[in-house]
């Protein structure tokens, strides 16, 4: 039999596709970008455990990332425009994944002689979607059903966990549970767009291929060189950091 159980929270954390978000009638906004990310587990990789890197290679427009895991297996991702006459899906695509990190990384070349597949290669969409103020009537949303960030950029499980904390404060500090809800939904508008802002900004520097995004690496990749604070930290160091026009400005070489 239906059975009805009331609550005096609900927190739904059921993921980008999330169905609490549809149910609560939360919108939804999206800024879709023409990157694809790819990720695979790999073993037999011919590289030491210390080993992890993410590079950029702005003239192709892709992005190569890997990271060491337990017994000398390695998360490996590959970044790359959707504009690709491919989409890196299935096992019998790690050749062609192989082959397109080599191009980007030369190095990859050697480190993936070897390898094989451990789990599924698998491509996702890079743009970032997100509510406005992921609270409303009861009804908390946390990490990507609140907001699902590029996983190009790696934020996804840190905004998530961020979410927890911030909005498990807010109850505790709060008896009023529907005043602590817009207070956790305010604090993260605030650091989600903060990350959003940032990775727009690499994108445009880093992955664009068009003759505008050209000529701003022209100007700025230099400066970059000279000065490596130039490019903001914040996918390391988090989103409290400043994120101004300053901040933009110094970034793409305008000040």
């Amino acid at each position: 039999m239906p059975e009805r159980v009331s609550a005096r929270l609900i927190v739904a954390a059921d993921g980008r596709g999330s169905l609490a978000r549809k149910w609560a009638d939360f919108g939804v906004k999206r800024n879709d970008q023409p990157f694809l990310f790819a990720g695979v587990f790999l073993q037999d990789v011919a590289t030491t455990a210390e080993t992890a890197f993410f590079i950029f290679n702005p003239d192709l427009g892709l992005v190569v990332g890997m990271v060491p895991q337990a017994k000398g297996r390695f998360r490996a991702y590959l970044g790359y425009p959707s504009t690709m006459p491919y989409r890196l899906q299935g096992m019998e695509k790690l050749g062609l994944f192989t082959a397109e990190s080599a191009k980007a990384v030369p190095a990859c070349r050697e480190c993936y002689a070897q390898a094989k597949c451990l789990g599924p290669l698998a491509s996702f969409e890079g743009g970032d979607s997100w509510v406005e103020h992921p609270y409303k009537n009861g009804v908390a949303l946390i990490g990507d059903a609140a907001a699902t960030s590029d996983p190009s950029f790696g934020q996804g499980m840190s905004l998530t966990l961020r979410d927890a904390r911030v909005l498990r404060d807010a109850l505790l500090n709060h008896s009023d549970w529907d005043s602590a809800g817009h207070l956790y939904a305010e604090q993260h508008d605030s650091y989600f767009h903060t990350c959003h802002s940032v990775t727009v900004w690499f994108r445009q520097l880093f992955q664009e291929q068009s003759p505008e995004a050209a000529l701003l690496r022209q100007r700025a990749l230099p400066l970059i060189a000279e000065d490596p604070t130039r490019v903001p930290d914040h996918l390391f160091g988090g989103p409290d950091l400043p994120a101004d026009e300053s901040v933009r400005l110094r970034f793409f070489g305008e000040s």
